[in-house]
């Protein structure tokens, strides 16, 4: 049975999510006629602004199109495309470069049609074996590679047409597709990009200054007919987010990103500024906890941690309200989530005070672990006053985030820890496969219960919308119950723009979307 999208054209439009470390949106003129007045056959338009004004907090690399980097996002959807898009609402697959899909009745082989009006910057025609070059340097080096670990066989089986085969079924793969973007065959070489990428985005790229500053041109061959609608983008690297700030009101930028929300309320009430946050993609801020250290080998002492915590002030103070609080890492809209598993763990300090009590662990004193950030810095602070009040003794220790990112990932972090992922925002089977504080078989909190790993394989197996959900909600139901995961906050990344900008959007992954915007002369 076919699967080809439900969703002809482009993707329903939502608020600009960006994903971790990623940074922010633009815009450009509107032409004092009509937006659309003036387009051209073959996709030339009118543009409605010489530049763009993108100011965010690392510098774009060009070697990491295929790994997804923390600064990738700031760029990468506006030179490549990727096959698939996910709705914002529902995270199923819309078509991009890929225009419909059929899987087997085994639903171990999955044909794609491509395009055939794509062509790249330099103006060679996409090809199949461009999508197979693509997804088979994902399978080595992406970020998100053991999402395409049961990917047995790539092939071009016509120009336009590609078959993927699995060595066992797999629920999400349309994760894997919708997070690697299609690179060059021709010029992409050893996991690296030449000095200037070569894709087939809305913007092409034009020079790399200094390390820090990215300029862009507008690609006329863009399959989008009519778009993008403005001629050039400048995308600067500012490290601190006060600077960002300062540029955006001294109008140097446009729009800013990855600047902490409680950080803008300078703007409010401004009418020259807007400040907006995105919740299709989030990072969510967890409490981790090792379950080889004790106390926390005791499941009363973790879901004592579970009512301790204070979500709600969290959400306010540390995130200015850019924010949600939930017991669960994934979105409430999961199919199979319950009102019920959301709101699980009220804040209830003389409930965590009693759990500690039955368990013999009340004034226990644990170490709890943080990257040395003004952000983390104030999680810490409002989770140990939290949990001292609920009768544990904290000692803080504060690393670089240098220092403490390999002992997340090897886990090597002994009792509690504060950080965050964003793997959790797209499905929770993605997840569990592929963030390492999650991660079935190899986690940061040493859980290797049987049952878990158990679960994983369900959700890989889930051939239908019901089994999904089926999963999922016995997922949740298992981090809930076992508490080694302590969801703290949904961080939406927030960002701020100037009041004349106007129509920006992103993908469901936090991939910025820039072919319908513009900025007010």
């Amino acid at each position: 049975m076919s699967e080809a999208a439900r969703h002809p054209g482009l993707p329903r439009r939502g608020f600009l999510g960006l994903s971790a470390g990623a940074a922010l949106l633009a815009a450009g003129c509107r032409s004092a006629t009509d937006p659309d007045a003036g387009a051209a056959p073959g996709g030339s338009a009118a543009a409605s602004a010489p530049d763009l004004q993108i100011v965010y907090g690392s510098a774009p690399d060009p070697t990491q199109l295929l790994h997804r980097g923390p600064d990738t996002p700031a760029f990468v959807n506006l030179v490549l495309d990727r096959l698939v898009d996910l709705d914002p609402a529902t995270l199923q697959p819309v078509p991009w470069l890929a225009t419909s899909w059929e899987w087997s009745a085994d639903r171990l082989k999955l044909v794609l049609k491509l395009r055939e009006d794509v062509t790249f910057h330099d103006g060679r025609a996409l090809e199949a074996d461009d999508v197979v070059f693509s997804l088979v340097g994902a399978t080595k080096s992406s970020q998100v590679k053991p999402l395409l670990e049961r990917l047995a066989d790539v092939k071009a089986s016509a120009r336009n047409e590609v078959t993927l085969t699995l060595a066992k079924p797999t629920s999400n793969l349309f994760d894997a597709l919708a997070f690697n973007p299609v690179v060059d065959a021709r010029t992409y070489a050893e996991g690296r990009a030449s000095d200037t990428v070569n894709g087939t985005g809305p913007f092409s790229w034009q020079s790399f200054k200094g390390g820090n500053q990215l300029d862009l041109v507008r690609n006329q061959r863009y399959w989008q007919s009519g778009r993008p609608r403005f001629e050039r983008i400048t995308v600067r690297s500012v490290t601190s987010s006060q600077a960002a700030l300062s540029a955006l009101q001294s109008g140097q930028g446009h729009l800013i990103g990855a600047v902490p929300g409680r950080d803008l309320k300078v703007l409010a009430g401004n009418p020259g500024f807007t400040v907006q946050s995105a919740k299709a993609s989030y990072q969510q801020a967890f409490l981790g906890v090792n379950v080889a250290s004790k106390p926390f080998d005791d499941l009363r002492v973790r879901q004592a941690l579970q009512y301790a915590v204070d979500r709600e002030r969290i959400v306010a103070q540390v995130y200015g309200g850019h924010a949600e609080a939930s017991s669960l890492p994934w979105p409430s809209n999961t199919p199979g989530v319950t009102p019920d598993q959301v709101t699980r763990y009220g804040h209830d300090p003389e409930k965590a005070r009693g759990l500690l009590r039955e368990a013999g662990a009340e004034g226990a004193r644990v170490p709890l672990t943080a990257a040395n950030s003004p952000v983390f810095s104030s999680l810490v602070e409002l989770v140990k006053y939290d949990l001292e009040q609920a009768g544990f003794g904290v000692d803080v220790q504060l690393l670089d985030n240098a220092a403490i990112q390999p002992k997340i990932q090897q886990g090597t972090l002994e009792g509690l820890f504060v950080a965050n992922h964003g793997m959790v925002s797209v499905s929770p089977l993605s997840g569990i496969t592929v963030s390492g504080p999650l991660q079935v078989g190899r986690n940061t909190s040493h859980v290797t219960d049987p049952a878990y790993a158990d679960l994983q394989a369900r959700a890989f197996a889930a051939a239908d919308e019901q089994a999904r959900a089926d999963v999922n909600h016995e997922l949740s139901e298992y981090l809930l119950t076992q508490s080694f995961h302590i969801t703290l906050a949904h961080a939406w990344e927030t960002y701020a723009f100037a009041s004349s900008v106007r129509d920006v959007s992103t993908s469901a992954l936090g991939y910025l979307r820039l072919t319908d915007t513009r900025r007010d002369a």
